[in-house]
């Protein structure tokens, strides 16, 4: 068979589904782009509940109406809005892009989007080479200390944790009796958004929210709301005493040595019978499509950590005098992992 004969049949070869699914795959981050721009123009807060023409879209937000038209045309086709009957239309997923959705994600799309963040997966070949994180080699000091130097996208990112928390935390309270516990501590909780939701479904707890100084300075609490906010460092200062200790979305930010550290101070400062509730999607053993595994590569990139199996928690915990007590699931793709004294 000659070249041409060769060509020739190639291209009067059907496309398989591994073909599309590669094209697909590689070609993923062309949606997830348009979905940050769009955030960032607030394109969905400009779409109110009357749906709207490009041009007048394209008016209120600053944009060219055939660029705005080609990039919603992509997005609709995710069932991110709507075109029908010559204008757009709001969906459920283009109404969580929206400044006052309930249940909004609209800072944690923006937060993604940031040049920082985008950029360090841009060099996620240094990860792989070196096993550091992309962003440090960037940004030497790492992603923690740099957004405590910069004001601004630092919000970006508190906001966005709080965005993104708004329906695991509504998985999460119904999954476990935090009312059995007099006083409970959330650990570098940021804003406090599952520690204050705990508390008002348990109004006998008390709340103890300990976080870096600029991350609690943010938060007041409300009026009779049993709230105390502590600025300290875990790897520096001691742990406040307490019957429980929330850990949500902090371990896995960090590698098997630094995760070592933050148990063990907390179960030096623990009393016998707290117990340590690690809040976090877990890989699981089977092969196919999870949260946790797209999230490990986002550790992966930017702070330098992991997404784990159940039992690797176990085996971390282990190492800190620590067991692993049990595993429960939730009706979202995050698993509370609880540990008690070993």
């Amino acid at each position: 068979m000659n070249a041409s004969t060769a060509l020739a049949k190639a291209a009067a070869t059907p496309p398989s589904p591994a073909n599309i699914q590669v094209m697909q795959l590689n070609s993923a981050y062309f949606a997830s782009r348009c979905l940050h721009v769009v955030a960032e123009l607030a394109v969905a807060d400009a779409l109110g509940d009357q749906p709207q023409s490009t041009e007048a879209l394209a008016k209120a937000t600053g944009t060219k109406p055939d660029a705005l038209y080609r990039v919603l045309r992509l997005l609709a086709s995710f069932g991110i809005f709507e075109w029908r009957d010559g204008a757009w239309h709001h969906t459920e997923g283009s109404r969580l892009l929206r400044f006052d959705h309930p249940g909004s994600l609209r800072d944690y799309v923006i937060m993604i989007g940031l040049p920082i963040f985008w950029d360090a997966f841009a060099n996620l070949e240094h990860s792989l080479r070196t096993g550091e994180p992309a962003f440090k080699k960037l940004h030497s000091e790492g992603v923690f200390a740099y957004l405590a130097k910069h004001p601004e996208e630092s919000r970006i990112f508190d906001a966005a944790m709080t965005s993104k928390s708004h329906r695991d935390v509504a998985a999460i309270l119904p999954a476990y009796d935090f009312s059995q516990f007099s006083t409970i501590a959330d650990i570098a909780g940021g804003r406090g958004h599952l520690l204050r939701a705990i508390l008002k479904d348990s109004p006998k707890t008390q709340g103890i929210l300990f976080d870096q100084p600029h991350v609690v300075a943010q938060v007041t609490p409300e009026k009779e709301e049993k709230l105390t906010v502590i600025g300290g460092d875990f790897f520096a200062d001691p742990m406040p005493k307490a019957d429980a200790y929330l850990l949500m979305n902090i371990i896995h930010d960090w590698p098997d040595s630094e995760s070592i550290r933050i148990l063990s101070s907390i179960r030096r400062h623990m009393s016998p019978h707290a117990r340590v509730l690690i809040i976090e999607t877990v890989v699981p053993p089977t092969p196919g499509q999870h949260l946790s595994k797209e999230i490990d590569i986002a550790m992966m990139a930017i702070p330098g950590g992991k997404e784990r199996t159940q039992e690797e928690y176990a085996g971390l915990a282990a190492r800190c005098g620590l067991r692993l007590q049990r595993m429960i699931e939730t009706m979202s793709p995050y698993s509370i992992l609880e540990l008690t004294a070993a």
